[in-house]
This record gives structure tokens, sequence and C-alpha cells, in this order.
């Protein structure tokens, strides 16, 4: 999947070079764009319109300035059948969900246009694990020790515009400061609960993707 994706943007790149170079970008007061991340440079914590992937949308204030909001979610479940008879078979599930609002400031308005700002970032993530058990007893499912984080990031990236329309970013975001906690880990049997934690960071780096933007 990502040979074909860098395929495809080196066939759109190379078009978009032949058919012109005076290519006059789509971003304007009242522009919207679709943006569409591609990790695979780094990790960006939670960055919904950033490197770990994701979908999100720009709306331009003016066309120097643009506000963005991002989204992602993941869900995921696995089972782990019993190896002996009797058993109960083991699972996990866990359910990640993360939002972004960014702030960006465009250096020029040609068609290539650095530019930097700042965000915030919210992830949760939530788990159920169901561990196997080989012979007789009552199974103990264990939930929560899973992490909630903060964050405030800043942005520094370049656009190109391929069409008017149609454009590639690539980004890199800086770790001002996040706080995550840890949710208590609970326990069936025995029931028992163990506290969570928390954990602050200040400066850090980030990391880097690229992204597809379609305006409208």
């Amino acid at each position: 999947m990502k040979k074909v994706f860098i395929l495809l943007f080196a066939i759109v790149l190379t078009t978009g070079l032949t058919l012109g170079q005076d290519v006059m970008p789509a971003a304007k007061t009242g522009s919207k764009s679709l943006n569409f991340t591609f990790g695979g440079l780094g990790t960006f914590g939670v960055a919904p319109t950033g490197p770990l992937g994701g979908i999100g949308v720009s709306y331009f204030l003016n066309s120097d300035a643009a506000v963005r909001a991002g989204l992602q979610l993941g869900i995921a479940s696995t089972s782990t059948p019993a190896s002996a008879s009797p058993g109960t078979d083991g699972s996990t599930s866990s359910l990640t969900f993360g939002v972004a609002a960014d702030y960006l400031m465009y250096m020029n308005a040609g068609r290539v246009r650095p530019y930097m700002g700042g965000g915030l970032l919210f992830q949760t993530q939530t788990s159920d694990v169901k561990p196997v058990l080989n012979g007789t007893g009552t199974q103990d499912e264990v939930k929560g020790g899973t992490p909630t984080t903060f964050g405030l990031r800043g942005i520094m990236g370049a656009e190109f515009f391929v069409y008017s329309e149609l454009s590639f970013s690539a980004e890199y975001q800086l770790n001002l400061v996040s706080i995550t906690s840890t949710s208590d880990l609970t326990h069936s049997n025995p029931s028992s609960t163990q506290k969570g934690g928390s954990a602050t960071n200040i400066l850090g780096f980030g990391g880097g993707g690229v992204t597809l933007h379609i305006y409208f």
C-alpha cells in the first residue's frame, strides 16, 4: 500500500509540473480543504491531522491564516483460543479516540507555501483484556490502565500546490507540553484496583508526515 501511494504521488506531482508552473492556489478567505494524512515519517502523538494518519478539514480565515481540525479513531479486537480442554478463550479489545485543533499562519501566497502555527490535542484509549484460562476456574477480566493525553504542540511545514485545488504538504511538529494520566487498573478475579498515575512532558521532538489536501 505504501509503494502504491508513493507511485501515485510521483505521477500526480510529475503531471502537475508538466502542465504548467503558474498554478494559483485556491486558498483564500472562506476556502475549505479536506486533509488526508499518511504516516511513516515519525509519530506525532495523537495528531489527528498529522503524521499518525487520519482525516481532517481546514478553513481559511483569509489567504494567510487557517484553522484546522482532525479526527482519529481506532478499534481493535482479538481472540485467543484456550489450548487445553476444559479451558476458557481469551480476548483483547481496545478503542482509541483522538481529536486536534490547530491554527496555521502561511508565509506567502505562492505555489509553495511555508507555514507555522500551534495546536491542541486530546487522545484517550480504553481496553478490556480477558486472559486465556487453561483449566477450571474463573477468568480474570482486566480493564483500565490506559492513558488519556492533553497536549500543546508547535507546527512547521510547507504546502506545494500541484493544481489549484490539489496540494501536498510536509509537516514537522514539536511537543511543547503534554500531560498524560492513566486510569485505574481493575481485576475481576480476585476483585482489586491498582491506582493509575500521571506524567508531564515539556519540550520534545515530535514527528513528520505527508498530507494530501483537496480544496473546495
